[in-house]
């Protein structure tokens, strides 16, 4: 319940961010891991945001767990993620 709660708080604070800001969210804790819940949920919901605006994930994301290895950027027409 409090992971869920957590979650939701998260996602509906960054759910009106652009897509690029999205990125620049994503691109920040790149090389910066480190695991917790509430690092998890917002792991989470960063993710189903980008999906949310339409965007692509399967570079960083195979449906259970995001690599955070490499920072990413958008193609040109901001559908899809690419690895840099």
């Amino acid at each position: 319940m409090a992971r869920t709660y957590k979650y939701q708080k998260i996602k509906n604070s960054i759910a009106m961010l652009s897509v690029e800001a999205l990125v620049e969210k994503f691109n920040a804790l790149v090389g910066t891991r480190c695991w917790s819940s509430a690092q998890a949920a917002h792991d989470s919901a960063l993710i189903d945001n980008l999906i949310k605006h339409g965007v692509d994930v399967s570079a960083i994301f195979d449906g259970t767990s995001v690599s955070f290895r490499n920072r990413i950027s958008l193609n040109d027409d901001k559908t899809k993620v690419i690895v840099v």
